[in-house]
């Protein structure tokens, strides 16, 4: 299931087809995917393009694997492309649980990144931090 999941994240989407359906056809394959398709996730993860990174960052969700979720967008953030960053923290920002927030909230290079972004993002962007931050406390 990786192999698929990988092959339709590589491909080409208009915007709306992403926004609409794309991100979820992507999310129900994250959902059949066995041991061997996470490990091999997380082993490829930091090789792929910026734009496939961010099609995955944003079709992840709770209640998948959270533990590879997490680990996987925790690794993603540290790449330097702000688009990425952001969808990232977004998708952090869903999956926080009381069973996972000792994970997510430990991660003191997000916290690091996200204060010094704060002061020149705009007001969604800035209010998604925000709200990230307020889940961690």
């Amino acid at each position: 299931m990786y192999e698929e999941l990988d092959e339709y994240l590589s491909g080409v989407f208009t915007v709306d087809y992403w926004y609409d359906e794309g991100f979820s056809i992507a999310r129900d394959m994250l959902e059949k995917f066995n041991s061997s398709d996470w490990d091999k996730l997380l082993n490829n993860i930091l090789l792929k393009s910026i734009e496939w990174q961010i099609k995955f960052a944003y079709c992840t969700d709770s209640g998948i694997n959270d533990e590879i979720i997490i680990k996987s967008l925790i690794l993603l953030s540290s790449i330097d492309n702000d688009e990425l960053f952001e969808t990232c923290v977004d998708s952090l920002r869903v999956i926080i649980s009381t069973g996972n927030i000792q994970v997510i909230s430990n991660e003191k290079a997000i916290i690091q990144r996200i204060v010094e972004t704060l002061p020149k993002c705009g007001v969604a962007t800035r209010k998604m931090f925000e709200d990230f931050i307020a889940k961690l406390q």
